[in-house]
């Protein structure tokens, strides 16, 4: 089975001992009933027994020797269980933490794009619900291995008890094992349905978290987002899981009969077509009785096994869905530079349905040190995919990228990518600093918590920020603490200041981006606000996923009076229509 092999993998010699204790605590179990049987009739066990009764701590107890013999199987029984099941417990926990680990990993070394495409409710919903599910089904195994061996030990006493009824067993286990498994499987693939439409749910789900906003404001909307996205899927859910758990638990509970059916048939039938004496008869019915309880314990295993399988099999699916961007994560020297250059960069998206995806590029241009670019262009221009070629996040199809005279390559690319520094328009605000804080980094934080006006709301202790609960603009203005603390020699602001005040645009545009100019980083800006175009040393022009120009610094300024003179253009001729709308009404009332 799969997820033993897991469990073997990661700690082979504690899985063999575990196996090993449960196998004799089996044995131990299989042999009480001999015992209490021997007691009762010696000739079953061949021990001889002088029935003799004698007192032993306040007690009369009749064939002490055996008596003491059944105690010390019983404490003999608890101890190598519960050592089995303890030991498989932590491996059990070390296997789950190595399984979120190779997520976490994989995750991590995952080219963007296909996280992208994969999404985030299919990731967080496998770790959530496959390994906890996967877990399960390994500490169920020191239980299904003892009543395993148990039954095997009382199906030989049955047979040294009378061949006749072990045959009967036998072929009752046959049929209905043939009986219980077609029900199962059929049990297994609508749990694997059910487990197909969590998935939907945890997209439901994230998106009534992340659409609150837009749900509140839309009844209409918000009820069919209820219905079709989220109680359909709950509704799906409930069905596949009912219907599973149906047929499941009725063939448990067949299959919990078969002793019963057994035991009948042989008390009431097949002692009129054998010979068998009354002492192997009570033999033969306490024996079944008795595995009816590891059989149980079986039967009651199988639908955590099942679905465990499942996971199983779901967890592999999505890691084989994650490829390995391949990239050599050892640090590499990286030359000094003093310009980042795109030659011949073009990025393909993959296509959907047979249709292409949307292309960028050829891009040729290059960012220098100690001055500011920024990237405009309207919606879908390719802005945010030519600032993720820039930060390397993703490959371009074609064409190279060079930090200075040295290439970009999968050998050199995580060391490139540590010069970096970017806030993007999604980005994510960790409520600690991932950095070694000496007095210098702390003073220049306390410094810049002042200027963004800070301060008063969060302070940093023991290198976490003492809050995140904050608004949109004070959250990303810690963002922009954060990446000045880290140092980065690029970086890259996707929209920083559109939701800012006026004020804090101010400091962003002129004091903040002036002081990173003097400070020789490479600063990338994407930005809407054309009043600002004059703090730019060069301009990126985006349109339909081509650079349509290129603005050196000595365009800029004009540039942004010709932005500024389209905008009181256009404003004078709406107010010459309104004006000219106004006088037709004034006629149209006079006639």
């Amino acid at each position: 089975m799969s997820t033993l092999s897991t469990f073997s993998k990661k700690a082979p010699n504690r899985v063999f001992i575990a196996i090993c204790l449960g196998a004799l605590a089996g044995i131990f179990y299989s042999a009480l009933i001999p015992l209490v049987l021997s007691s009762i009739s010696p000739d079953y066990s061949g021990l001889e027994s002088t029935n003799s009764v004698q007192s032993v701590w306040f007690f009369d107890v009749t064939d002490y020797k055996l008596a003491g013999l059944y105690l010390a199987s019983c404490l003999f029984i608890l101890v190598m269980r519960s050592a089995s099941e303890i030991i498989l417990i932590r491996v059990s926990s070390e296997v789950s933490k190595d399984i979120r680990k190779k997520f976490y990993d994989r995750i991590a070394n995952a080219p963007l794009v296909d996280l992208e495409r994969i999404g985030s409710a299919k990731l967080i919903g496998s770790i959530n619900i496959d390994v906890p599910r996967i877990v399960a089904g390994g500490t169920v195994l020191p239980a299904l291995l003892i009543s395993s061996i148990t039954l095997l030990g009382m199906l030989s006493f049955l047979m040294y008890l009378n061949m006749d009824v072990f045959q009967l067993v036998i072929m009752a286990i046959f049929i209905g094992a043939i009986c219980y498994q077609i029900p199962m499987a059929i049990g297994g693939r609508i749990f694997h349905r059910s487990r197909e439409a969590h998935d939907e749910l945890q997209h439901s789900i994230r998106g009534l978290i992340y659409g609150a906003k837009e749900l509140k404001l839309d009844a209409k909307k918000r009820a069919l987002f209820f219905e079709k996205s989220l109680l359909d899927r709950e509704e799906a859910i409930l069905k596949h899981d009912k219907k599973a758990n149906t047929v499941v638990r009725t063939t448990m509970s067949f299959g919990d009969l078969i002793c019963f059916f057994v035991i009948g048939a042989v008390s009431f039938i097949f002692i009129n077509y054998h010979s068998i004496s009354k002492e192997e008869l009570v033999g033969v019915i306490m024996a079944l009785l008795y595995v009816t309880g590891p059989i149980a314990v079986m039967l009651a295993t199988v639908p955590t096994i099942i679905i465990a399988s499942i996971s199983y099999k779901k967890l592999n699916e999505l890691l084989d869905e994650i490829p390995n961007e391949g990239c050599n994560e050892h640090a590499v020297n990286i030359p000094k530079w003093n310009k980042l250059r795109f030659s011949h960069i073009e990025y393909q998206y993959p296509s959907n349905n047979d249709e292409a995806g949307f292309q960028v590029g050829p891009l040729n241009f290059e960012i220098r040190k100690g001055e500011v670019t920024f990237i405009i262009g309207g919606n879908g221009s390719g802005k945010s995919t030519m600032s993720k070629l820039l930060t390397m996040h993703y490959s371009p199809t074609e064409g190279d990228l060079y930090f200075g005279n040295t290439k970009v390559t999968s050998e050199n690319i995580a060391s490139c990518r540590n010069l970096i520094g970017a806030i993007y328009s999604d980005y994510h605000l960790f409520d600690e600093l991932f950095m070694e804080l000496s007095d210098e980094v702390t003073n220049t934080a306390e410094r810049y918590l002042e200027m963004l006006q800070l301060s008063h709301k969060v302070k940093i202790k023991d290198g976490k920020f003492t809050t995140i609960d904050l608004s949109d603009g004070q959250k990303k203005r810690l963002a922009l603490l954060v990446a000045l603390l880290e140092e980065k020699e690029l970086y890259l602001f996707d929209e920083w200041a559109a939701d800012q005040d006026p004020e804090f645009k101010d400091v962003f545009y002129r004091k903040i981006l002036s002081d990173m100019k003097k400070a020789g980083k490479a600063v990338v800006v994407i930005s809407h606000d054309s009043a600002y175009f004059e703090t730019a040393d060069n301009i990126l022009v985006m349109e339909s996923g081509k650079l349509k120009q290129s603005r050196s610094i000595e365009g800029t300024a004009q540039v942004a009076k010709q932005e500024i003179e389209l905008e009181g253009a256009k404003k004078r001729t709406l107010e010459r229509q309104n004006n000219k709308e106004c006088e037709l009404s004034g006629d149209e009332q006079f006639v």
